[in-house]
């Protein structure tokens, strides 16, 4: 909340003074941080005591609301895609070994690149899924709602380390509509190639 992309500080002292004077936010509640120009992914993982079970990766492309957001991003997609980043998984996983080698429970982690590509960890929810659930339980083999239920109950899940994707699946949302999940082959569904 409150956020915006600057290029000179004078931008940010403004902004804050609006903050300040219209919802009495404190200065001490700001941060600074790197622009993340890059492309936007979200992770989410299943674990049990300090194994991964279940991981699964998308990229958002475009947002919800974005006509009065200055700050160019969101963390809720209109227009994501699943897409296959081992180098997101790396990243995420070794994220929530760091945070706890014991670790167990669901974990959505966003990320950002930067100017070099370099994907930045920029959010970390714990305990709880994120709203991209839809793609994930809609594409790949695996609905990880289902085996977080299994896991919660201490039912057996013959799944461990499973970096699960079903790629090219795109999901398209909006307010008070059930998200859409459709394949790039469905594009071009019912168009006819007119010849001259």
């Amino acid at each position: 909340m409150g956020a915006i992309p600057v290029t000179k500080p004078e931008q940010a002292r403004s902004w804050i003074r609006r903050w300040q004077a219209m919802r009495r936010i404190p200065v001490s509640s700001f941060t600074l941080s790197e622009y993340l120009p890059g492309r936007d992914f979200g992770c989410q993982s299943l674990w049990k005591n300090g194994e991964l079970i279940v991981i699964k990766t998308y990229e958002r492309l475009s947002y919800l609301g974005m006509g009065g957001n200055l700050g160019v991003v969101s963390s809720v997609a209109t227009l994501s895609k699943t897409v296959r980043e081992p180098r997101i998984v790396d990243i995420c996983a070794r994220a929530m070994r760091a945070l706890d080698p014991r670790v167990s429970g669901v974990f959505s982690i966003d990320l950002k690149e930067n100017a070099e590509g370099v994907p930045c960890i920029t959010d970390v929810n714990v305990g709880r899924f994120s709203s991209a659930t839809a793609v994930y339980d809609m594409t790949g083999k695996h609905s990880m709602a289902i085996i977080f239920v299994r896991l919660a109950l201490g039912e057996p899940v013959d799944l461990r380390d499973e970096y699960d994707i079903a790629e090219d699946y795109y999901v398209l949302r909006d307010v008070d509509m059930p998200p859409s999940v459709f394949h790039a082959d469905d594009f071009f569904d019912g168009i006819e190639e007119v010849r001259a």
